[in-house]
Parts: structure tokens; sequence; C-alpha cells
């Protein structure tokens, strides 16, 4: 199984509860992600995680899933310190990946924990001489076994594409990494597509929009679109409606529509989860209407 192939999807490790989505294009970067929090305990299900957040000093995005403790804290606690206290203006999206899995490594591997009881994944975006690329630190997909957290470089370094492709690529195509509820929102965004083409002919409706304030909104829809099909099917609000997002371009934010980073009142056990162990996707080049 190739997890980076272009036009195909690939599984990562995680139940079916949460949506994070961080696309790229030559409009910039867009991420979305849902504020549910689930305890595999009991079941019970919180809000207020915030999963999507920014560096403003680096220009850097990045969106959250998995396993949610990470020492005594939670892991959007946990990102928000590492992000205002181990990121500077030089540094480059690679070696924030890199540092971050690194941090995250020395925390969780003194937990005595397995591998598979500590998985979790932050995508991560910015710009490479001028061109946005999505990145992705997490512990292995679903044809190898859990490991520590490693740096995946999915788009565009992994792909083994041209700078020259890529942004023809941008320009043309639906780029993103989604984790989470997966078995709805890929046969959702397929729809959409398809329903984007049919708009286009019959009506000369452009979905979405060609500007980032459309991609971002396009996205935000579907996410909606999955909590409420859990709501309507009176199932387990693992996704819910209560969103963060961001658009940012090579100059910095477009829209800041994150949730705040809040302490919680208690330390988080290992049962707390953005997403658990089932399934998510990284989603690769699907013609865009």
């Amino acid at each position: 199984m190739n997890p980076h192939g272009s036009g195909s999807s690939f599984q990562v490790r995680g139940a079916p509860m949460t949506l994070v989505i961080s696309d790229v294009s030559s409009f910039g970067v867009v991420m979305v992600g849902d504020s549910a929090v689930t305890d595999q305990s009991n079941g019970a299900v919180s809000s207020g995680a915030a999963k999507v957040q920014y560096s403003p000093l680096a220009n850097i995005g990045f969106a959250l899933w998995g396993n949610a403790h990470v020492d005594h804290r939670r892991l959007d606690v946990w990102l928000g310190e590492f992000i205002s206290t181990r990121i500077s203006r030089a540094d480059t999206v690679e070696e924030i990946g890199q540092r971050l899995a690194t941090d995250l490594n020395s925390i969780l591997s003194s937990t005595g924990q397995p591998w598979r009881n500590l998985v979790r994944g932050i995508h991560l975006t910015g710009f490479r001489n001028g061109v946005p690329v999505l990145f992705h630190v997490h512990c292995g997909n679903d044809n190898e076994p859990a490991h520590e957290l490693r740096l995946y470089r999915d788009f565009p370094d992994d792909q083994h594409w041209s700078e020259a492709y890529y942004r023809r690529m941008l320009n043309f195509s639906f780029i993103h990494l989604r984790n989470g509820y997966h078995p709805l929102f890929a046969p959702l965004f397929d729809r959409a597509v398809q329903y984007a083409g049919d708009l286009r002919a019959q009506f000369n409706i452009q979905l979405p929009h060609p500007s980032i304030e459309g991609r971002l909104e396009f996205y935000k829809q579907l996410v909606r679109y999955v909590a409420g099909t859990l709501k309507a099917a009176r199932l387990s609000q693992g996704v819910n409606e209560n969103l963060s997002a961001i658009a940012f371009t090579e100059k910095g934010l477009v829209l800041d529509e994150r949730l705040p980073v809040a302490p919680v009142s208690s330390s988080p056990s290992f049962d707390e989860f953005f997403i658990g162990t089932c399934s998510s996707t990284a989603s690769g080049l699907i013609p865009a209407s």
C-alpha cells in the first residue's frame, strides 16, 4: 500500500471521532476542525478543544487529531505552549515538524504506554519558496505497527513531484489531508465535487468560489454537514458544529476563526481522544470544478 499515492487515500489509525481538514491551493492554506473531545471509557463527549492553531511568528498552521493526553496537559494546550515557546521566525515547516515530533516523543516515550495507545497526529502547513506545503506528524499508517511520531512530507515531497507540476496542481486540484470521521466525509466530499460540477454546468455557479474565503467556507460546510448527519442519525456527536478555522497566505492570516486555547480543569486521561482507533485519510488529487 502506498500511503502517499496521488489521486488516492491512505488510512491512519483512529476511531471515527472528530474531523480536521487541511487544504493547500494557489489561494493559500485553509484549515478547519471541530472541537469535540470523546472519552472512550464511557462515550462522553465534551466540547472546546482548539484543534486548529497558528504561529504568526513562522506563518505556520496546525491541526490536531488523536489521543488527547500529553503529560499533565491536553494536546491542544500543550501545542499552544509549544507554539509560544519553541518556534522562531526563521524556522521552516520541516524544522518545526521535526522538533514537534522530537518533543512529543520525549514526553510520550516516558509514559510506559505502547505506541498503539498513544496514536495521534498533527497537520503542518506553511510556505516554502512562495508555495504552500502540507506535512503531517503521526504514528504510522494502517499497514504498519504504531510507532513513535515521525514527520511525513505528504505534499509535495513524498509525491516526488517537480515544483512546476506541483504549482499546476495547486491551481486545478483539491490537495488536502483529512483525519477523523472519514467514512462520512469521503463520500460527502466526492458528492460535493460532483454537485459543484453540476452547478457550474447548469447555472455558472462556482463552488467553492475561487478565493481563499470561498475555499474555507466550502470545507466548513462539509464539516458541519458531517456533524449534522451524526445528530440526525442520533449517533454520538463525535464531530460537532463548534468549529475552529483559519485561512492564510504567504503574507499571513486572512481569516482567523480559531477557538481559544483554554486549560482544562482536570488532567486528561489516556481515554480522551480527538479521534480514536479506526479511520482517517489523506486525499490526493481530485479535479476541482
